[in-house]
């Protein structure tokens, strides 16, 4: 079996039936992959759909469980799978139709360990924006890739990765966190020997109702933070190249500042432990100024760093109206 798709369900009765026809409506023989629906406990009807659909899905396997949240529906569904590569497709979004045959084209052609493709995302039954990676004539490493390619895209459904390659590094999700994918796709790519891109938009990823910044609680922030901690450690310990750790690093301070402007327009203080993260982030002569000055300042005060852009927020706010 060449693919199989890991879709993880959880409270998504409103989007798992597109999610699955799109992921079955594909031009290549049924044998040559899979559809494996982990229920992690879901709340809702999510089972009896994917149950209802199960007669006309004949390579669809449901594999029920306990709640173990997102990453650890994936570890499940990376235990189950067959396929000699493996797709993890979010159950509120949606493939494109008959897209399977070009991806297992190349994959076929090329074999590398990590496949990137592009995406869409819709908003209101209308696409409002799309990446389309660039076209590589060749493999690369991912080191190379994750430095020049990237872009800041950690997300999973991005990726097609090689199942052996993740099994044999040991390569699982880290449970009960939020923002997995910024955690896993770093040390994934750090020990990739082959990537290749797909550019064709293969992904619809839908942005549901509910802004981030509505959204955002104290445990969003502290799982980016933690994640934050994790990576820098992973870059100081691990087996790690010295263009990998910088652009890494570039990266962490990028999405702390933003992270830390997100908690000030939700109206969030800061916690301890993301005070006690804040303090172990050294500065680096490799940052450029602006990220240096505002790293200073957030070691300096995290709080009024944070109080400062929540009450510019307010001011704009008031402004725009």
């Amino acid at each position: 079996m060449i693919l199989s798709i890991v879709i993880p369900v959880y409270n998504v009765e409103d989007y798992i039936e597109k999610c699955l026809i799109s992921c079955s409506s594909q031009d290549i023989p049924k044998s040559d992959y899979e559809l494996i629906v982990v229920n992690d406990g879901s709340p809702d009807k999510c089972l009896e759909i994917c149950e209802r659909l199960l007669p006309s899905i004949e390579n669809m396997t449901i594999v029920s469980q306990e709640n173990k949240g997102l990453s650890g529906a994936r570890n499940t569904g990376l235990k189950h799978a067959k396929g000699n590569y493996i797709w993890f497709v979010d159950s509120d979004d949606w493939v494109e139709n008959n897209c399977l045959g070009g991806i297992i084209s190349s994959i076929k052609v090329n074999q590398s360990d990590v496949f990137w493709l592009g995406h869409d995302v819709v908003s209101n039954d209308k696409v409002i924006d799309a990446f389309v990676p660039n076209k590589l004539e060749q493999s690369i490493s991912g080191e190379e890739f994750f430095i020049n390619h990237l872009e800041g895209l950690f997300y999973i459904w991005k990726f097609i990765y090689k199942r052996e390659f993740l099994l044999n590094n040991n390569l699982t999700f880290y449970e009960g966190i939020l923002y997995e994918d910024l955690e896993f796709t770093p040390r994934a790519l750090n020990v990739a020997k082959s990537c290749f891109t797909l550019p064709t938009i293969y992904y619809h990823y839908l942005m549901r109702d509910g802004s981030i910044i509505n959204n955002f609680k104290v445990k969003n922030l502290e799982n980016r933070f933690f994640i934050f901690d994790r990576l820098i450690n992973f870059m100081e310990i691990g087996e790690v190249s010295k263009g990998f750790s910088q652009k890494c690093f570039r990266l962490i301070i990028s999405s702390a500042i933003s992270t830390l402007r997100t908690s000030a327009r939700s109206n969030l203080k800061l916690t301890n432990n993301v005070k006690e993260i804040i303090v172990r982030i050294k500065i680096k002569q490799f940052l450029s100024l602006s990220s240096k000055m505002h790293l200073i300042l957030i070691k300096f005060n995290p709080d009024l760093y944070v109080y400062f852009f929540n009450k510019m927020y307010k001011v704009y706010n008031k402004l725009k109206k």
